[in-house]
């Protein structure tokens, strides 16, 4: 099965940007890593620090754990991305191997899902008192 909506072309320019994708997310992910050993090291020390500057430094730890969430998450589709294009079912659902549009794959080229697949799954989350 194929999405007949996807040329060889467009397929290869997609695996551009993809891998394009993906060496920023790494660069993302490492960069975040070697923040958060600094201040590792900055904190050692503690009596140096007052409440302050220790609730900011946890307040800074928590956003960069959600960044580098996010980061591992969308790295993780670029990958299931990049290896559906070598399997040769980019650009059908993960789901339900339904076709993505076009439109969607340009705009989000990691793209593993329908819109209405994702939306569904969102609404089931919020449903069991997950947040978004």
């Amino acid at each position: 099965m194929a999405n007949d909506e996807l040329d060889r072309e467009f397929i290869e320019h997609q695996r551009e940007r993809l891998e394009e994708l993906r060496t920023e997310l790494m660069q993302v992910r490492d960069s975040s890593k070697e923040d958060r050993q600094d201040l590792a090291e900055q904190e050692e020390d503690f009596t140096e620090h007052d409440s302050g500057d220790m609730s900011y430094s946890l307040f800074t730890r928590e956003i960069d754990a959600t960044i580098e969430e996010q980061v591992g998450r969308r790295l993780e589709h670029v990958e299931r991305a990049l290896q559906k294009i070598e399997e040769g079912t980019y650009g059908l659902s993960d789901d339900s191997g339904e076709p993505i549009p076009k439109g969607r794959l340009e705009a989000v080229p990691e793209a593993l899902r329908t819109v209405d697949e994702q939306e569904r799954d969102r609404e089931s989350y919020r449903h069991r008192g997950g947040q978004i």
